[in-house]
């Protein structure tokens, strides 16, 4: 049963970026790939198949990685030309896949042939060509043969075997054609041992310790999520639905930074273990950013068009301008700025020569075509504004043709106008998704006369009316500079000025003191004690500018701790008493116990406390007590064997993981005098050896 979604995107079509910075990413993106000169591209295929091979070699994983970005290159090319109607554009995809299939090439691996038959049904789709479907069911004949089955997970030494992203376009293909043998083969590929943690809520880490590899590749552990989408609008069955759903709330609450980046060097991180691969110099970069926001894309449209929520859209948002969106541009050699770094050391952007026409090359023009598909749905009575955009989209409305005008400078600037133009007055609902981070609202005017309408955060306000020709709705958000702590921590934070995060400078010519300047990097408001906000942290001499805005080699800091902690040392400041037949040891920095009903406890003087320990094989649950009332239960048992490593080090035996870190807090506590008591309880997490209980620090917050 084929599930109807309850809310659709334009699929393409009817949707114009003006003028803006999206417009200025998309057109240099699409000039950039379609210069480059078709017999580069099909260099390597000719010259396997013993054909003519004029051109130069592109190089770099081009050449030595099973041309991967080939399949996906077909797919931009196509999906461009559905936005643009440019018939150079299509003429490139069509010839490209023409003489492609001359050289009769079979794809060697999962990892290829799932962008061929992406690559095959966007041409299909979106230019109308009919031969793609003859050149997709001869491959896939191919792949039903000779394609290993084993389902090798993705590890080293098998980087061409990522099948549990394939069945997205098989379930894709089912859907355009009919074919039951595209239906039957996605079943192959289902990644059913990993989705199934999220329906059954169980912790995907403590998965691994019966998996041949010790961690999970972020992107493709995103990606493979469409996967479980597309089977849900196949097939209608709820599992495929909360298992993107529980997946989606996962990411947000344990592995996102506030870019909306996730995975640092590749690796999906334990809960706990984002603020340790801040502080880590060997970590390359903290988000694989073409690739990662393109699946977060993908996942977080799915989300929208089966639930008609509009909290998913925030996801998008924030990767829109601070990750993909935030991308320094690609030089002539295919040379890419691979992943986003975060360190608190400092960062700067740069492109990673060793990722010439990396797989990251594939995924981007996909993602930056994919902004036209983002910014806006619709229902049979309802359209919806997802993204606030300088754009234009065109909708056959309930009554009548409607064309609807976005002009903004958003998020420099922090009003909206939406100019409706319904062909004749008619009557139907216009929906904007209020952001999770709008606190305080929207202020929503028509014709420059104040309406009143709900704006919950998270949440999409609804005005249904008649519209006349010429309506104009101003929405204006409140854009004040804000602290968001890392997530899962109280500390460190970053500053953001709605979806766009600021990093910190140190140069002077930026310095913008205007009150009444709209830049985001003015925001910020300097006074003789440093830089001031919500929370009084100070920082001096420094410039606060938007993450995009940043050119290459530019030196910046995103995340920043609170200055005002105070630590809670364990062998200094803390009682202990240990239960008949135990005893509190001292190992290192850490103080533990393993016998139920000890306890440590220490008075404190704040508003928020932070437990630091460390996960065990053998850790125990504690409860923990604040002014003698019972406020939670927190599991100390560890992951065993999984990598908090940067993968590539992993690979290479160059380090050791890292052991895993434990972190509980607790926040909004009433000003004054508290204490905290945490005691050893009998009962225990039964993977778990034992009921040990540790304390590395508490810090303390006013």
């Amino acid at each position: 049963m084929q599930v109807k979604s309850i809310i659709e995107p334009f699929n393409f079509e009817g949707v114009q970026l003006l003028k803006g910075r999206l417009k200025d990413q998309f057109e240099q993106i699409r000039e950039y790939y379609f210069n480059i000169p078709n017999d580069d591209i099909l260099k390597e295929f000719r010259r396997e198949a013993g054909l003519p091979s004029p051109g130069k070699h592109l190089g770099g994983w081009y050449s030595d990685k099973g041309i991967a970005a080939f399949g996906q290159w077909l797919s931009a090319f196509a999906r461009m030309y559905k936005i643009t109607n440019d018939e150079e554009i299509r003429n490139k995809a069509i010839y490209l896949m023409d003489e492609w299939s001359k050289t009769k090439q079979e794809c060697k691996n999962q990892y290829t042939f799932d962008k061929f038959v992406g690559g095959l049904l966007d041409i299909y789709e979106y230019t109308g060509c009919e031969d793609a479907l003859q050149h997709l069911e001869t491959i896939t004949e191919l792949a039903e043969k000779n394609l290993d089955r084993t389902r090798a997970y993705a590890g080293v030494g098998t980087w061409g075997s990522e099948w549990y992203t394939l069945s997205e376009n098989l379930y894709r293909a089912y859907e355009l054609t009919g074919k039951k043998h595209f239906l039957d083969f996605a079943k192959v590929w289902e990644y059913t041992e990993y989705w199934k943690h999220f329906v059954q809520g169980e912790d995907i880490f403590t998965a691994l310790q019966d998996s041949q590899v010790k961690f999970y590749h972020a992107y493709s552990h995103v990606n493979t999520l469409s996967g479980a989408a597309m089977a849900y609008r196949v097939t209608g069955e709820k599992h495929y639905l909360e298992t993107i759903v529980n997946a989606y709330k996962f990411l947000q609450d344990t592995q996102c930074f506030a870019t909306g980046g996730y995975g640092p060097d590749e690796n999906l991180i334990m809960p706990n273990g984002l603020a340790e691969t801040l502080n880590k110099k060997e970590m390359r970069f903290h988000f694989e950013t073409a690739c990662g926001s393109w699946a977060a894309f993908k996942l977080a449209m799915y989300l929208m068009m089966f639930t008609g929520e509009a909290h998913y859209g925030d996801w998008i948002e924030r990767l829109i301008y601070n990750g993909v969106g935030a991308l320094i541009p690609m030089d002539k050699y295919g040379t890419i700025m691979y992943g986003s770094k975060y360190h608190n050391q400092g960062s700067q952007k740069d492109l990673m020569r060793e990722m010439a026409w990396s797989c990251c090359t594939g995924t981007l023009p996909l993602a930056v075509s994919g902004y036209h598909n983002l910014i806006y749905f619709h229902d049979r009575e309802n359209l919806y504004i997802n993204l606030f955009v300088s754009s234009k989209v065109e909708w056959n409305g309930p009554e009548d043709r409607v064309e609807l005008i976005q002009e903004t400078c958003y998020p420099e600037e922090d009003t909206i106008y939406l100019h409706i133009k319904p062909k004749t007055a008619s009557r139907f609902g216009l929906k904007f998704r209020v952001p999770k981070w709008a606190k305080n609202g929207v202020t929503v005017k028509i014709n420059n006369t104040a309406f009143k309408t709900e704006t919950i955060p998270g949440k999409w306000a609804t005005i249904y009316r008649r519209w006349s020709p010429k309506d104009t709705v101003t929405l204006t958000f409140d854009l004040s500079p804000r602290i968001e702590p890392l997530t899962g921590f109280i500390s460190p934070g970053a500053i953001l000025c709605g979806p766009a995060v600021l990093v910190s400078t140190s140069d002077p010519r930026a310095i913008q003191t205007s009150s009444d300047f709209k830049h985001p990097g003015a925001w910020l408001k300097r006074s003789e004690k440093g830089l001031t906000h919500s929370t009084s942290t100070q920082i001096f001499n420094q410039v606060f500018r938007p993450f995009y805005e940043l050119k290459e080699a530019e030196p910046y800091r995103m995340y920043f701790e609170r200055p005002d902690s105070i630590n809670i040392l364990p062998d200094k400041m803390m009682f202990y008493n240990a239960a008949i037949g135990g005893r509190w040891l001292l190992d290192g920095e850490i103080h533990y116990a393993k016998v139920p009903g000890s306890y440590f406890e220490t008075k404190f003087n704040g508003t928020a406390i932070v437990w630091e320990g460390y996960r065990t094989d053998d850790g125990g649950i504690a409860q923990i007590n604040i002014d003698d009332e019972h406020i939670a239960e927190a599991d100390q048992y560890g992951y065993t064997g999984v990598k908090i490593a940067p993968l590539w080090l992993i690979h290479m035996a160059r380090v050791p993981p890292w052991e895993p870190p434990f972190v509980w807090s607790i926040s909004d506590l009433d000003e004054g005098q508290h204490n905290i008591k945490v005691s050893i309880l009998p009962h225990k997490n039964p993977a778990s050896k034992g009921t040990k209980v540790n304390v590395k620090k508490l810090i303390v917050y006013p």
